[in-house]
């Protein structure tokens, strides 16, 4: 039987430093992925969190896309009808 890896796909709520809430979606696909894949704001100050933040846990960051990402108004306080946002794409994987 082949090695078969666990991937997890997502996009996390943004909010890396302040709300916690991309630690928390990490920590958790990390709790029982091989793979993860997922959506980050793209930022310097985000991208160095995110690496030191990944590492501190045993993983690595291998692959990062940067690329544009429209978001559609979802809520009435959203003032345009669309936004874009600069995003990374990463790829992490365990430390072996």
């Amino acid at each position: 039987m082949p090695n078969l890896k666990i991937t997890t796909i997502m996009n996390p709520p943004f909010g890396v430093q302040k709300s916690q809430a991309d630690r928390e979606f990490l920590q958790k696909a990390f709790s029982f992925s091989d793979v993860v894949y997922s959506i980050h704001l793209r930022n310097e100050k985000v991208q160095k969190f995110i690496k030191n933040f990944v590492s501190s846990l045993e993983w690595r960051i291998d692959l990062i896309i940067p690329f544009n990402l429209m978001l559609a108004k979802t809520y009435e306080f959203h003032s345009k009808k669309t936004k874009e946002i600069n995003v990374n794409f990463y790829r992490f994987l365990k430390k072996e």
